[in-house]
C-alpha cells in the first residue's frame, strides 16, 4: 500500500497532473451545478423519464412550467458542459503559467483563443460551415484535448515569457507592460492552433472520417460474444478515465440495436422472457450491468468514500454529487472529486464494468436471472435498470444489488490507497514548507 501511495504521489506531483488537479478543482462547483440541472433535465422536465411518469407530471404540470423548467435546465446543461472545453483549456494554461513565475491571464487567453481556431478550422471542415459555439469538440467529453491544449500553451509561456510576480492592485501602466511581454509567447500559441487547426482541416477534408470516439461501443451494441464485448468495454472504461470521448457516457438504450429488437420480438410473441436468441448482448449487459444506466462504478466509488473515506475534499464530492449519481448524472463527480485521469481509481474503474458483465452473464447461463430486453425510462436509478428491464424480475433486482454491494466493496482499497497518498501528500507538503 505504502509503494503504491507513493507511486501515486510521485505521478500526482509531475506538473500536468498538478494542473489537472487544479483545474478540476476550480471547475468542480459549476460542474456540480450542472449535474444537478442534468437530472432536472433528465428526469424532471423530460416526458419519457423516470420520475416524470412516476408522479405523472404530465397531468399535475402546467405546460407553461414544464417549458420554462425544460428550458432553463437545458441551458444551463449546454452552457456548462457543453462549453466546458473553454474553462478547462484557460484554467490548464493559467496553472501551468503559474507553476513557472509566468502571466497566467495571458496564458489563459492566448490558449482559449488558440483552441476556438482549431476547432473554427476544424468544424469548418466537418460540416462546410462557419460555425463553432455548438462544436462537439469543446464538450467535456473531450476534456484531455483542452487539458492537454491549455498544458501546451501553459509550457510555451514558461519558455518564450517574461517572470511575473502577482500584484494585489495594478495600475493600467503595469497591465499595458506586462500584456506587450506577452505578445511572444502569444503569437507563437495562436500561430501553433493555425497551423494544427490548418492541418486538422486537411485530414477531415481529404478523408472525411468520423473524429468521434463514441464508434467505440458500436461492436459492443451488436455483439453476443463475450470476447469481444467485455474487453472492449474495458476499453471504453479506459477512455472515459482519460476524458477522451466518454464512450461509456454515450451508450445509447438497450432497444437500439437489431438484435435488442430481435429479443424483445421472441419475448412478445412466446410469452417468455427465457431463451431468447441473443442472451448476452452487448447492450443490454452493458447498460444494465456494466453501468447500470450510466454511473455504476462512480456511484459505488462515492458510497465506498462515504463509508470509509478520512480526507474531507473528497467526502464533500461525494455528498454534493450523490443524488445526481443515483440518477446516472455523473459529470459533477468526475470532474468534482476528480476522477477522470486519477491513478488512484484507474484500476477499478476499468475492472468494475467488466466484472459486472460476466458475472451477469454467467447469472444469465445458469437461468438466475434473464436478459433485460424491455427499456428502461430515462433517469432511473442504476440499481432499478435491470429490474425494469427485465419486467420487474425480482431475483434480478435481488443480484443486481449484491453485483452493487460487490461494487462497493472493490472501491475500497482504491478508497484506502486515496487516503494514504493524501496523508502522504501533506508529509511532502510539509516538508516542503520547512524547506523553503
Amino acid at each position: 500500500m505504502n509503494k503504491l501511495a507513493k507511486w501515486c504521489i510521485w505521478l500526482r506531483r509531475r506538473s500536468f497532473f498538478r494542473v489537472v488537479q487544479r483545474t478540476f478543482a476550480v471547475l468542480m462547483p459549476i460542474a456540480t451545478i450542472g449535474a444537478f440541472f442534468q437530472v432536472l433535465q433528465d428526469s424532471i422536465f423530460s416526458p419519457d423519464s423516470f420520475i416524470y411518469n412516476l408522479f405523472d407530471f404530465d397531468k399535475i404540470m402546467s405546460d407553461r412550467f414544464w417549458d420554462i423548467g425544460m428550458s432553463l435546465s437545458q441551458c444551463v446543461v449546454e452552457v456548462i458542459f457543453n462549453l466546458f472545453g473553454i474553462f478547462a483549456v484557460y484554467f490548464a494554461a493559467s496553472f501551468t503559467a503559474k507553476i513557472y513565475r509566468k502571466d497566467a491571464t495571458m496564458a489563459g487567453i492566448s490558449a482559449v483563443t488558440s483552441l476556438l481556431i482549431m476547432l473554427y478550422l476544424l468544424e469548418l471542415a466537418i460540416t462546410g460551415r462557419i460555425t463553432l459555439i455548438g462544436s462537439n469538440f469543446l464538450s467535456i467529453q473531450y476534456c484531455f484535448l483542452h487539458l492537454l491544449i491549455g498544458y501546451g500553451v501553459g509550457q510555451v509561456f514558461h519558455w518564450l515569457g517574461s517572470d511575473y510576480e502577482h500584484v494585489d492592485y495594478e495600475h493600467t501602466k503595469l497591465v499595458q507592460d506586462r500584456a506587450l511581454k506577452a505578445i511572444k509567447p502569444a503569437f507563437v500559441t495562436i500561430l501553433g492552433g493555425i497551423i494544427l487547426g490548418g492541418i486538422l482541416y486537411g485530414i477531415q477534408w481529404k478523408s472525411s472520417a468520423n473524429v468521434s470516439l463514441s464508434g467505440v461501443m458500436s461492436p459492443i451494441e451488436n455483439s453476443n460474444n463475450l470476447l469481444v464485448t467485455v474487453p472492449m468495454t474495458g476499453l471504453a472504461a479506459l477512455l472515459d478515465w482519460l476524458g477522451i470521448g466518454t464512450p461509456m457516457q454515450d451508450l445509447g438504450n438497450i432497444s437500439s440495436s437489431a438484435a435488442a429488437t430481435a429479443n424483445l420480438t421472441y419475448v412478445l410473441m412466446k410469452k417468455s422472457i427465457w431463451k431468447i436468441p441473443y442472451p448476452y448482448l452487448g447492450s443490454a449487459l452493458v447498460h444494465s450491468y456494466g453501468v447500470m444506466g450510466g454511473s455504476a462504478a462512480l456511484l459505488a466509488l462515492a458510497v465506498a468514500i462515504l463509508l470509509w473515506g478520512k480526507q474531507r475534499e473528497p467526502e464533500v464530492a461525494a455528498k454534493l454529487n450523490l443524488w445526481p449519481l443515483l440518477f446516472n448524472s455523473s459529470r459533477g463527480f468526475l470532474v468534482g472529486l476528480p476522477v477522470i485521469l486519477n491513478p488512484v481509481y484507474l484500476l477499478q474503474l476499468v475492472l468494475i464494468p467488466m466484472i459486472n458483465m460476466l458475472l451477469a452473464a454467467l447469472a444469465i447461463t445458469i437461468h438466475l436471472i434473464p436478459t433485460p430486453v424491455y427499456t428502461a425510462l430515462a433517469g432511473t436509478p442504476g440499481l432499478l435498470v435491470p429490474f425494469f428491464a427485465t419486467n420487474g424480475n425480482w431475483p434480478t433486482l435481488i443480484f443486481t444489488i449484491v453485483l452493487f454491494c460487490l461494487d462497493v466493496a472493490l472501491m475500497i482499497p482504491a478508497v484506502k490507497l486515496d487516503n494514504r497518498a493524501g496523508k502522504l501528500l501533506k508529509d511532502y507538503e510539509k516538508e516542503d514548507e520547512a524547506h523553503a
